[in-house]
């Protein structure tokens, strides 16, 4: 059996399967031929109608001539009969040659005249001519029989009744056939025009069908390449805004279709690809281990899935220490493989799905695990440092991992992974502050360190707005009992929180950088007071101002506080900068040229706190100080414990050896006092002689104890 022909394929089918430059070749070339074959068409239709109107003029001038021909010679005719009446004969006989040529050129123009005229009514009508034509022939030769044979009355009564009769008849048809072609000639020229009306309404229909075949062509060719093109551009701006899986329907072989199954391939690719990279970046490259992101989602999953018997969870933040110096000393290299080691022992210790573990940023990891009880949190804390600190060789280097942990437990301190994680994370923090292995969250210790973020956006305001205050507390010589100084201590009058001493803000004020605003501040208000106390004719009180680490790190601070004096053009004698024995041991770059800088501008330098710091006697000889302040805890109860009271006498010597000024700081009672002055102590300061006092209250003082 044969197998039965394919269905044809529709139109629209076979048009997707052309390329768009064949789909237009062709749509252009249909246009052409149409165009062409309706011009052929005017042409062959104008070229008729023109012959037609052509002949109808030619016929009407040709039968016009005959009938005026035919008229011409049935005149002159009828001339000469009245002739072959006259009694003359030789008039008679002369008339005869011309009868006979006139009834030539009549007959010659009845001949002509039957050429012109078509078969059918019309040649009728000539038959009726000719028969007329024969009817006065008859008469004519009875006539001229008669006048042969001289019977002139019988041949003038002929002529002028029957041969005249038959003439006019003649005449008369002759006109009628005039007429009548008259009549047809204007009949087909009617039919002419209607022709012409006929043709032009048939030329302007094939016109607008022509138009309206184009216009319908190329609506289908644009549709076949606008519609696709559509689909793509909206799938193109599906697949832009991250829907990789939408496809662009392929609907044709043509440029379009090539065009849409490249961008599918394309988003394939890009959707691959971006999977890819969002699995990369889920995923720590150096350690395999999953990142922050990846670690919350995995770790919320995992609490949220916790059987009822099983719900507490801790989450250990661990911190590689001295990464920094390992990267340092023997490069990033490593630090990687140190890294690596680490996240090793960390993934060993938990078992696929039973726990979540991940690298957060440089030496940080975490890992979150369920617990059945909150002690067992701290086992699995300690036995994850004990696997993860270990000895790692590095070409030829042993390199010690050690690492801090931050606990914190679940659902207690947070009710999801994030919030656990950064609370881990801030215990950590305070692990490594407290120089301790573990750190459990403390809920007081995040009020307090939001207590300080809230101060310390607090605090630049503080400074613009002037909130802060100075206080002074004098300092008594105890050799002459006059006040020779007092030492500038800064103050917050906060507009909701009232006055906030010293130790609420200056601590973090001086972990974030912003201590040099605040000292800045101080300078500026006591060589401000200098200038002003200066100005009243008081007497010289020299006044000592608290600079910190970062002050004394300062290139700058040389210059600024040379042209703060200047400016106020207050004694660089009068005014003392204390920096604390434990701030310069700290200090990251040497503090001695800043130092030396600020002696050169001859103002003073004592150092703070002395004895609390572990500087040796070396180093101190090389400090341009002026002053030795020994700290309150050397002072307290000295006069109770005999050691401690050693300890103070070799302290003073040391500074009066040194030839510096030495001030005991943090005197509160006379028995106190009485030790220190047996020391030998030149300056004392403390809650005995005054507490701090603001300016107006300062000089009240001073006119009291004058």
């Amino acid at each position: 059996m044969n197998a039965p022909d394919p269905a044809p394929l529709p139109a629209h089918s076979l048009s997707r399967r052309l390329r768009i430059r064949t789909r237009l070749g062709l749509a252009f070339g249909l246009l052409l031929f149409l165009l062409m074959g309706l011009a052929g068409l005017a042409v062959h239709r104008l070229t008729g109608l023109s012959e037609a109107l052509n002949q109808i003029v030619d016929e009407q001038a040709a039968v016009r001539d005959s009938v005026n021909e035919i008229n011409r010679n049935a005149e002159a005719v009828a001339r000469k009969l009245l002739v072959l009446m006259s009694p003359d004969d030789e008039l008679r006989l002369a008339a005869y040659p011309e009868i006979n040529s006139a009834n030539g050129r009549l007959d010659d123009a009845m001949q002509r005249l039957a050429l012109v005229l078509p078969p059918g009514p019309r040649s009728e009508r000539l038959a009726e001519v000719r028969q007329a034509l024969a009817d006065y022939r008859a008469s004519y030769i009875d006539a001229r029989d008669l006048i042969e044979n001289e019977d002139f009355q019988a041949a003038r009564a002929l002529l002028g009744s029957d041969t005249e009769s038959t003439l006019s008849l003649f005449v008369g048809a002759i006109y009628q056939l005039a007429a009548s072609e008259e009549r047809a000639g204007t009949a087909k020229a009617r039919e002419l025009r209607e022709q012409i009306d006929r043709d032009r309404t048939g030329v302007l229909a094939i016109c607008v069908g022509a138009l309206l075949a184009a216009a319908g062509l190329a609506v289908g060719v644009t549709r076949s390449i606008v519609n696709p093109l559509k689909r793509a551009e909206d799938g193109a701006e599906l697949i832009a805004q991250g829907q990789y899986g939408h496809r662009i329907e392929v609907d044709s072989a043509d440029e379009l279709g090539h065009m849409a199954s490249a961008m599918n391939t394309m988003a394939m690719a890009v959707g691959e690809r971006e999977a890819e990279l969002r699995r990369l970046a889920d995923i720590d490259l150096l350690t395999g281990l999953p990142q922050r992101s990846r670690f919350i989602a995995d770790g919320n999953r995992l609490l949220a899935n916790l059987p009822e018997r099983q719900q507490l969870a801790v989450l250990i933040c661990i911190d590689v220490d001295r990464l920094k110096a390992v990267n340092g000393v023997l490069g990033f290299d490593a630090g990687d493989a140190l890294l690596r080691g680490a996240a090793t022992k960390l993934a060993s210790l938990f078992d696929e799905g039973a726990a979540a573990c991940c690298r957060l940023a440089g030496g940080t990891f975490a890992a979150l695990a369920p617990v059945s009880r909150l002690e067992h949190g701290a086992a699995l804390a300690a036995q994850l440092r004990e696997e993860v600190e270990h000895k790692l060789s590095w070409q030829g280097q042993s390199l010690d991992l050690s690492v801090s942990l931050g606990v914190a437990h679940w659902p207690e301190h947070a009710e999801d992974t994030e919030t656990l994680l950064r609370r881990a994370e801030q215990a950590m923090f305070e692990a490594k502050r407290l120089r301790q292995p573990v750190s459990v969250y403390n809920p007081s210790a995040e009020a307090a360190r939001a207590l300080h973020l809230s101060l310390l956006s607090d605090l630049h305001t503080a400074i613009q707005q002037d909130q802060l205050r100075q206080f002074l507390q004098p300092k008594r010589c105890l050799h002459t009992g006059r006040i020779l100084g007092a030492e500038a201590l800064v103050r917050w009058e906060h507009p909701q929180r009232g006055w906030l001493p010293p130790g609420d803000f200056i601590p973090f004020a001086e972990r974030s950088g912003r201590i040099r605003q605040i000292t800045d501040w101080m300078l500026a208000r006591a060589v401000r007071t200098l200038a002003e106390r200066e100005a009243a004719g008081l007497a010289p009180v020299y006044i000592a101002v608290n600079i910190s680490t970062l002050d004394i790190q300062d290139q700058t601070l040389p210059a600024r506080l040379a042209a703060l004096l200047a400016e106020y053009r207050v004694d660089p004698s009068q005014l003392q900068l204390e920096v604390t024995e434990t701030g310069l041991m700290s200090s990251g770059t040497d503090p001695i040229a800043v130092l030396h800088a600020l002696k050169s501008w001859g103002v003073r330098l004592a150092i703070d706190d002395f004895g609390t710091g572990q500087s040796s006697l070396a180093y101190l000889q090389h400090l341009p100080v002026d002053e030795l302040k020994i700290d309150r805890s050397f002072v307290q109860d000295v006069n109770t414990d005999p050691r401690r009271e050693a300890l103070l006498r070799s302290i003073v010597g040391v500074g009066l050896g040194l030839g510096l000024t030495v001030t005991a700081e943090g005197v509160e009672n006379e028995a106190e006092l009485a030790v220190i002055k047996d020391c030998g102590c030149d300056l004392v300061q403390g809650y005995l002689l005054a507490r701090p006092m603001d300016l107006t209250a300062f000089e009240g003082w001073l006119l009291t104890t004058s």
